[in-house]
This record gives C-alpha cells, sequence and structure tokens, in this order.
C-alpha cells in the first residue's frame, strides 16, 4: 500500500423500520492507519448522516454476498416499526417476517467528520454482534450460502493469480485450522485438518494483517462475515480481517482454544483433493529428467534474476539487490515419482525443496564416493509437507504435489506450537 490511498469503506446500517442500507463513503487512509479505527468508531453505534445520495436499490438475486450478510442480521433483536400505524401499535414482532428482497446502495459525503456519531455512547440494543463458529461447525454448513465469522491459524499461504496476463487478478488462498479440525479423530474424509479459505482481490486488508502474513512465524486471524456455500469459503469486499477481538459476538466465548500440540496435516489418500495440503512419505520410484535442471541464484537474498556483472563478465550480478554475486547458490529443481502405499495404483510426483534435495543426495552416495541423482531410486522419503497441484482420477489416476515450508518451521520442519490465546 503506498503511503496514503483513497479508498471506499462501506458499512451495512439498518433503520427503526427494519429496512436495511449500505453506505459507501471514500477516505484518505494512510498506510500506517489502522481500518480497526474506523470499526470502533461506527459498529454498533446511532448516526445520523445527512446528504446522502441515493445511487440504486438493489434486489436479492443481484447481490448474493451482500445478502448473506443481511440474512446473518435477520431477524432483528428488537420488533420493527410498521409505516402508516399508530405509535401505540407500530411495533411489529419480527420472528415471522421474511428477510427483505432489497437493500438501498447509498454515497455519504466523503468526510466522515460531518457524520454524527458519539464514539462514547454504548453499543446499541439494535446492534446485531456476528456469531462465531469453529471450523467444524462450519464444514457442517458449508453447502448453505451464509456468511461466517471465525477465529483460525493461519497454516500456510499461496499467491494465486486469475484471468488474462493483461488483466490477471492477484489473490491468494489461506490455509486455515483451529482446534476443532486438530483436535477431530483422524480418517474421517469429511472433517480434513485445514482449510483453504480464498482471499480475492477485492478485500482491503489492514496493514497490522498484512505484516503478520508476511512473517515467518504462525498467526491467528480473526474472520469477520467471510461468505460459505457450495463447500467454499471466500473472503469479499465485505469480510474484515482482524488480529484483534471483535467488539461483542453471540458466542459463549471469543477466544480461540490453544492447540495442544504441533499442526496435523491430512495424510495423501484417495480423498485429497487439488487445492489442498498435506503431507506424504514413500520410496523413490523415479526421476523426472525432463524438468531436472541447476541454475546459480544469489547467496545474499535467494534471488534467480541474475545476469553477467556488465563491468566484469567473470562474476555474477543480482538484479534484486544490484550487487555482484561472489559466491552463487547453486539451485536444483528435481521432481521425483514416490510409490506411496496409501495410493499404490497412482502416480505421485513430487516438486522437492532445494533442502530437501541436497539431504537426499548426500545421504545417497554412489559406489565411487560421489553423488548422483539415479542413487536416489529407491531411498526411503520421510513425511514432507506438500501442497496439492492437480489431481487426475481418468484414465490414469496421478497426483502432482509442491513440497511447502509452514510457518516456522526451522528444526522442527513443520511442527508449529500454538501457545497464542486472547483474552
Amino acid at each position: 500500500m503506498p503511503s496514503s490511498s483513497r479508498l471506499g469503506l462501506c458499512f451495512l446500517v439498518q433503520d427503526t423500520y427494519g429496512i436495511f442500507g449500505e453506505i459507501q463513503f471514500q477516505v484518505l487512509l494512510s498506510s500506517s492507519e489502522p481500518i480497526e479505527k474506523y470499526i470502533k468508531k461506527w459498529e454498533g453505534k446511532h448516526c445520523r448522516l445527512p446528504g446522502m445520495k441515493i445511487l440504486r436499490r438493489i434486489t436479492r438475486g443481484r447481490a448474493l454476498g451482500l445478502f448473506s450478510l443481511v440474512d446473518s442480521l435477520w431477524p432483528p433483536v428488537l420488533p420493527v416499526k410498521v409505516p402508516g400505524q399508530s405509535q401505540e401499535n407500530e411495533m411489529q414482532v419480527t420472528d415471522h417476517l421474511p428477510p427483505p428482497s432489497f437493500c438501498y446502495i447509498l454515497a455519504a459525503h466523503s468526510d466522515q467528520r460531518l457524520t454524527d456519531v458519539d464514539e462514547e455512547e454504548p453499543i446499541s440494543d439494535l446492534y446485531f454482534p456476528p456469531a462465531v463458529y469453529n471450523l467444524k461447525e462450519i464444514i457442517q454448513m458449508c453447502n448453505l450460502h451464509w456468511c461466517c465469522s471465525f477465529w483460525a491459524y493461519v497454516v500456510y499461504q499461496r499467491l494465486q493469480e486469475t484471468g488474462t496476463t493483461l488483466s490477471s487478478q492477484r489473490q491468494f488462498c489461506l490455509f486455515v485450522t483451529d482446534f476443532s479440525l486438530q483436535s477431530w479423530v483422524e480418517g474421517n474424509p469429511e472433517t480434513p485438518k485445514t482449510l483453504p479459505v480464498l482471499v480475492t482481490s477485492s478485500l482491503v486488508i489492514d496493514v497490522e494483517v498484512m505484516e503478520a502474513l508476511k512473517s515467518t512465524s504462525p498467526c491467528v486471524i480473526f474472520f469477520k462475515d467471510a461468505l460459505c456455500g457450495n463447500g467454499r469459503i471466500i473472503c469479499i469486499e465485505r469480510t474484515v480481517l482482524s488480529l484483534q477481538k471483535p467488539l461483542l459476538c453471540r458466542a459463549a466465548s471469543t477466544d480461540i482454544t490453544e492447540l495442544t500440540g504441533p499442526v496435523q496435516l491430512d495424510k495423501l489418500d484417495s480423498a485429497t483433493q487439488v487445492n489442498s495440503i498435506c503431507t506424504v512419505k514413500g520410496t523413490i520410484a523415479g526421476i523426472n529428467e525432463r524438468t531436472a535442471f541447476s541454475c546459480p541464484t544469489c547467496n545474499r537474498c535467494g534471488s534467480g534474476k541474475i545476469k553477467w556483472h556488465p563491468q566484469n563478465r567473470e562474476l555474477l550480478y543480482c538484479c534484486q539487490c544490484c550487487e555482484a554475486i561472489i559466491s552463487p547458490v547453486l539451485n536444483n529443481h528435481l521432481e521425483i515419482f514416490l510409490h506411496c502405499q496409501s495410493l499404490p495404483l497412482s502416480t505421485v510426483k513430487v516438486k522437492l525443496l532445494q533442502r530437501t534435495f541436497s539431504s537426499l543426495l548426500e545421504s545417497s552416495p554412489t559406489d565411487h564416493g560421489s553423488y548422483g541423482v539415479k542413487s536416489l531410486l529407491g531411498q526411503e522419503v520421510g513425511t514432507l509437507y506438500c501442497y496439492v497441484q492437480s489431481v487426475v482420477r481418468y484414465p490414469a489416476s496421478c497426483v502432482g504435489l509442491e513440497e511447502i515450508v509452514l510457518p516456522d518451521t526451522g528444526k522442527t520442519k513443520g511442527m508449529l506450537s500454538a501457545s497464542l490465546k486472547y483474552s
């Protein structure tokens, strides 16, 4: 994010008649200014917005994400007013009222100081706080279209690009878990150990959250109003990611339960899906020689963007560091074929990390004391953490994996110590 940028913030409001409106206005947001500031100022408070402009009246079929959020707030906490009735009979019980079929899209003045909001007043009785679920509960209701809120440990993240080269959009996938998934009985294919959460490019992420995601240490994030449906969890423009506890929640506890041990991933088997993470082990049955290659990288930053030094053709030059490379590091790209007992009739291809490849070579010297790729054949490979790139079941079963590193692995090789708890 630049030093300052103009962003569009949206707030969903409801009046005493039960009518919903989404208010949009522009704010000049500094890179050091958290979005959380606006949430604490506005959410759950009475407000008066002068000079609003009605942009359009949107119906349910044209904004699934918006009305999933509206449905999560229905019925209202208090009875609503009925237009045209007297003061004595104007309140109507909401238990049997159908959810709204439309919502107004409003534009507010760009200067939020003109908005009458008492930041010191208590939370309004009309405020409908989000219900917080654990991930196991969300899986059981994932076929419904609804908005869900949850705490989760971020285990792994992966950047994705969609669209053509000229109009590509960057989005990423967060693989998350919590105590409800980690404590579940192993072997149930309907309850995975981790879940993918797609974060679309339309979501504005707070600076503090982005820094936590960039860290090599594990982080815990509160996902508020993520869209759940068709077996997927998606963070869209109306979702809020936060490191802080929300104002109020309709749950007995808003804390995330500690994990009592290292994070467990699902083992590779016939139920493994594409775009998931798993563990795999087996015997090396072959080497993909067509894709094997070696290339020098920078010993400082690890970048492969290098070229010959413009002033000295005997040295390499790093385009990332903009300095000469004195001691380049050779980066080996190798894909192996594993024979796995969990998938005996499938071809399992794994793209290895450099450190794993080097470790395998060092442990399998040839008869002459040298190291060769073919010496890897027949060697047992211990547990690897992998991202599932592809799954083909017909005409022949084939699984494509890429070895990954989990947060804060270091010497523990992927064991995530979960000791963070909010109070």
